[in-house]
């Protein structure tokens, strides 16, 4: 249980920050006395909350985007598109 407590937190914050942001934006909107400054600043804060909601939630860790290896004095480059057209 120990080593499921990070994951557990890693998955709940992006639902928090998401919540967070949708919570200041649907006050922001039922708000009746608000002037057109307030309401911006509002809505930006929640789209920040949300847009980093959606920037922490990934699938895993273990992707990567490309590996670079040195091979008879020639750099090859393998991204995930090549890897997956070498293996048909």
């Amino acid at each position: 249980m120990k080593n499921s407590i990070p994951e557990v937190i890693e998955a709940i914050t992006p639902l928090f920050l998401a919540t967070i942001g949708a919570l200041i934006g649907v006050v922001v909107l039922i708000q009746p006395e608000i002037n057109d400054t307030r309401a911006t600043a509002g809505l930006g804060l929640a789209g920040t909350a949300i847009a980093g909601a959606a920037g922490l939630a990934r699938t895993s860790r273990s992707e990567q985007d490309f590996s670079v290896k040195q091979q008879d004095g020639n750099l090859k480059v393998e991204t995930p598109a090549t890897s997956v057209s070498d293996k048909h």
